[in-house]
């Protein structure tokens, strides 16, 4: 599994900094099926500032590497649900769409990362949850009519 740390400045405004010990892993479709638009554009994205929004998440995972942006020890700003459980206990990790890249082997990736995590943090499989979860958004709309098999 190839992890690439590029860890979003501190003292930006899409870092909260706030510490965390992660109960769940939120998965996520990043919705951008631009061509290009893979693991590392989204890296570049959140380091510039993500367009002065306030968002951020732990890993992005396309089809060829997984790009870290939040220690999983800090929340991000992810599930939309302020300071409910999905942004302060769960590590978000968004799966890329783009055009250009194979979506079932980002996938594949993604749950490897997701078996990773489960080991190294002790979190329970069944806390594996969909963005859809924290406030009802279709996300991850790609996987979500699947959900059950993607687990």
């Amino acid at each position: 599994m190839n992890i690439i740390r590029d860890i979003i400045p501190k003292g930006n405004h899409n870092r909260p900094g706030v510490k965390m010990s992660p109960r769940f892993i939120t998965v996520h479709d990043t919705a951008n099926p631009a061509k290009g638009a893979d693991a590392k554009a989204h890296a570049r994205y959140l380091n510039s500032g993500a367009g002065g929004r306030k968002v951020s998440w732990h890993f992005t995972v396309d089809d060829e590497v997984i790009v870290q942006h939040l220690p999983t020890d800090e929340m991000g700003w992810h599930a939309g649900d302020g300071s409910g459980p999905g942004n302060t206990q769960s590590i978000g990790i968004e799966i890329c769409e783009n055009e250009d890249g194979d979506r079932a082997k980002a996938e594949a990736n993604a749950i490897e990362l997701i078996r990773h995590l489960i080991k190294e943090l002790g979190i329970s499989p069944d806390r594996v949850v969909p963005h859809q979860q924290w406030t009802g958004k279709n996300c991850p709309r790609n996987i979500l009519p699947r959900w059950d098999a993607f687990v």
